[in-house]
């Protein structure tokens, strides 16, 4: 099992070849564009789109962020699924 911490809560599980990312939040302006990474992060929501599943915690904008899942390409996940 590995496991890679992205920015936050986000972290990305993989075991057995299978991805979960947990707790998306990987754009700025979050809390009406009050919260932002720091240090700036290097990658893009994009960047994530092989994730088998996605964990959300619970709904706040840190953990369930829609703008991170509005640019993530739902189609090119192998089965995707909202845990």
């Amino acid at each position: 099992m590995e496991l890679k911490y992205l920015a936050s809560a986000s972290v990305i599980i993989t075991h057995n070849n299978v991805n979960i990312l947990c707790d998306p939040w990987l754009v700025d302006g979050e809390y009406y564009g009050s919260w932002n990474h720091y240090p700036k992060r290097n990658f893009i929501p994009e960047d994530f789109n092989f994730v088998d599943y996605i964990y959300i915690s619970h709904i706040h904008p840190d953990h369930f962020s829609k703008k991170t899942l509005s640019k993530m390409d739902k189609n090119s996940y192998n089965h995707s699924q909202l845990l």
